[in-house]
Protein backbone atom coordinates (compact mmCIF):
# COMPACT_ATOMS: atom_id res chain seq x y z
CA UNK A 1 0.00 0.00 0.00
CA UNK A 2 1.39 3.10 -0.95
CA UNK A 3 0.98 6.46 0.89
CA UNK A 4 -0.59 9.75 -0.97
CA UNK A 5 2.08 12.35 -1.97
CA UNK A 6 1.61 15.44 -0.46
CA UNK A 7 1.32 18.28 -2.76
CA UNK A 8 4.03 21.36 -2.85
CA UNK A 9 0.65 23.41 -2.81
CA UNK A 10 -0.72 21.53 0.14
CA UNK A 11 2.72 21.96 2.34
CA UNK A 12 3.40 25.11 1.50
CA UNK A 13 -0.37 26.23 2.14
CA UNK A 14 -0.07 24.63 5.75
CA UNK A 15 3.08 26.39 6.84
CA UNK A 16 1.65 29.71 5.59
CA UNK A 17 -1.43 28.84 7.37
CA UNK A 18 1.12 27.93 11.17
CA UNK A 19 2.57 31.00 10.18
CA UNK A 20 -0.50 33.08 9.99
CA UNK A 21 -1.57 31.65 13.16
CA UNK A 22 1.63 32.74 14.97
CA UNK A 23 1.04 35.85 13.82
CA UNK A 24 -2.48 36.01 15.09
CA UNK A 25 -1.35 34.40 18.63
CA UNK A 26 2.12 37.15 19.07
CA UNK A 27 -0.44 40.14 18.04
CA UNK A 28 -3.25 39.13 20.07
CA UNK A 29 -1.07 38.74 23.04
CA UNK A 30 0.80 41.91 22.40
CA UNK A 31 -2.61 43.76 22.46
CA UNK A 32 -3.83 42.74 25.57
CA UNK A 33 -2.29 45.30 27.74
CA UNK A 34 -2.07 49.03 27.07
CA UNK A 35 1.39 48.21 25.51
CA UNK A 36 3.34 45.17 23.83
CA UNK A 37 5.75 45.10 27.09
CA UNK A 38 3.77 42.68 29.65
CA UNK A 39 4.56 43.18 33.70
CA UNK A 40 7.43 42.21 35.13
CA UNK A 41 8.68 39.04 37.05
CA UNK A 42 7.60 39.03 40.61
CA UNK A 43 4.46 41.28 40.48
CA UNK A 44 2.28 40.85 44.08
CA UNK A 45 -1.40 39.81 43.69
CA UNK A 46 -3.37 41.93 45.53
CA UNK A 47 -7.10 42.26 45.97
CA UNK A 48 -9.00 45.36 45.73
CA UNK A 49 -11.39 46.28 48.70
CA UNK A 50 -12.59 50.07 47.15
CA UNK A 51 -11.22 52.92 44.91
CA UNK A 52 -10.54 56.00 46.65
CA UNK A 53 -10.24 58.15 44.09
CA UNK A 54 -8.47 58.40 40.52
CA UNK A 55 -4.94 56.94 41.44
CA UNK A 56 -5.41 55.61 45.18
CA UNK A 57 -7.08 52.17 45.93
CA UNK A 58 -7.60 50.33 49.19
CA UNK A 59 -6.41 46.43 49.33
CA UNK A 60 -9.12 43.33 50.94
CA UNK A 61 -5.95 43.54 53.65
CA UNK A 62 -6.90 47.92 54.18
CA UNK A 63 -3.58 48.85 52.94
CA UNK A 64 -4.26 52.07 50.87
CA UNK A 65 -2.13 52.19 47.53
CA UNK A 66 -1.35 54.62 45.62
CA UNK A 67 -0.60 54.43 41.39
CA UNK A 68 2.83 55.17 40.82
CA UNK A 69 3.68 57.95 37.92
CA UNK A 70 0.41 59.10 37.41
CA UNK A 71 -1.49 62.07 39.01
CA UNK A 72 -5.43 61.96 38.65
CA UNK A 73 -7.49 64.71 39.46
CA UNK A 74 -8.15 65.49 43.03
CA UNK A 75 -11.85 64.12 44.61
CA UNK A 76 -11.90 65.24 47.85
CA UNK A 77 -12.67 67.83 49.47
CA UNK A 78 -14.12 69.35 45.95
CA UNK A 79 -13.78 67.29 43.16
CA UNK A 80 -12.04 69.14 40.55
CA UNK A 81 -12.68 68.59 36.75
CA UNK A 82 -12.10 65.03 35.95
CA UNK A 83 -12.13 63.73 39.30
CA UNK A 84 -15.24 61.99 38.87
CA UNK A 85 -14.16 60.13 35.27
CA UNK A 86 -10.93 59.53 36.68
CA UNK A 87 -12.27 57.55 39.73
CA UNK A 88 -15.21 55.84 37.57
CA UNK A 89 -12.19 54.19 35.36
CA UNK A 90 -10.43 52.86 37.90
CA UNK A 91 -13.47 51.27 39.44
CA UNK A 92 -13.80 50.08 35.74
CA UNK A 93 -10.27 48.58 35.71
CA UNK A 94 -10.23 47.81 39.39
CA UNK A 95 -13.44 46.75 40.61
CA UNK A 96 -14.31 45.74 43.98
CA UNK A 97 -13.04 42.05 44.56
CA UNK A 98 -10.64 42.47 41.49
CA UNK A 99 -7.38 40.70 41.14
CA UNK A 100 -4.27 42.67 40.52
CA UNK A 101 -1.16 42.26 40.46
CA UNK A 102 1.35 45.16 41.74
CA UNK A 103 4.67 45.88 40.82
CA UNK A 104 7.04 48.31 43.46
CA UNK A 105 9.77 50.50 41.72
CA UNK A 106 12.95 52.06 43.73
CA UNK A 107 10.76 53.21 47.04
CA UNK A 108 7.94 51.23 48.91
CA UNK A 109 5.80 54.03 50.46
CA UNK A 110 5.00 57.43 49.99
CA UNK A 111 5.05 59.89 53.13
CA UNK A 112 1.37 58.92 53.65
CA UNK A 113 2.44 55.89 54.36
CA UNK A 114 1.01 54.35 51.25
CA UNK A 115 2.34 51.49 49.05
CA UNK A 116 3.74 52.59 45.68
CA UNK A 117 2.68 50.35 42.84
CA UNK A 118 2.47 49.95 39.73
CA UNK A 119 -0.78 47.62 38.35
CA UNK A 120 -2.01 45.39 35.61
CA UNK A 121 -5.24 43.81 35.86
CA UNK A 122 -5.87 40.11 35.33
CA UNK A 123 -5.73 40.52 31.37
CA UNK A 124 -2.55 42.16 31.43
CA UNK A 125 -3.77 45.69 31.14
CA UNK A 126 -1.42 48.21 32.68
CA UNK A 127 -3.73 50.22 34.78
CA UNK A 128 -1.48 53.19 35.27
CA UNK A 129 -0.71 53.52 31.90
CA UNK A 130 -4.20 53.02 30.74
CA UNK A 131 -5.41 56.17 33.19
CA UNK A 132 -2.51 58.49 31.63
CA UNK A 133 -3.79 57.01 27.91
CA UNK A 134 -7.43 57.78 27.73
CA UNK A 135 -6.78 60.98 29.55
CA UNK A 136 -7.87 60.13 33.36
CA UNK A 137 -4.57 61.09 34.63
CA UNK A 138 -1.35 63.67 34.30
CA UNK A 139 2.07 62.00 34.96
CA UNK A 140 4.11 62.27 37.42
CA UNK A 141 7.60 61.93 37.61
CA UNK A 142 8.94 61.62 41.27
CA UNK A 143 12.43 60.29 41.13
CA UNK A 144 13.52 57.41 41.93
CA UNK A 145 10.41 55.99 41.16
CA UNK A 146 10.65 56.42 36.76
CA UNK A 147 10.75 53.08 35.67
CA UNK A 148 7.97 53.88 33.32
CA UNK A 149 8.07 58.04 32.99
CA UNK A 150 9.01 57.75 29.31
CA UNK A 151 6.56 55.68 28.87
CA UNK A 152 3.85 57.98 30.39
CA UNK A 153 4.74 60.97 29.11
CA UNK A 154 4.47 59.04 25.66
CA UNK A 155 0.61 58.20 26.55
CA UNK A 156 0.21 61.97 27.95
CA UNK A 157 1.06 63.71 24.84
CA UNK A 158 -0.71 61.06 22.83
CA UNK A 159 -4.23 61.57 24.75
CA UNK A 160 -3.58 65.86 25.05
CA UNK A 161 -3.24 65.94 21.19
CA UNK A 162 -6.25 63.53 20.79
CA UNK A 163 -8.02 65.46 23.66
CA UNK A 164 -9.19 62.74 25.75
CA UNK A 165 -10.58 62.57 28.88
CA UNK A 166 -9.97 65.43 30.86
CA UNK A 167 -7.73 66.89 27.97
CA UNK A 168 -10.88 67.49 25.91
CA UNK A 169 -13.30 68.22 28.89
CA UNK A 170 -11.46 70.51 31.48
Amino acid sequence: MTTPRRSTRAVVAGFVGALLLAGIWVAASALRGSTGEGMPAGADVITVQRVVDGDTLVTADGTRVRLIGIDAPEAHPEPECGADAATARLRDLAPEGARLRAVADREDLDRYDRELRYLWTADGTFVNEALVAEGHAATLRIAPNTRYAKRFAAAESAARAEGAGRWGTC
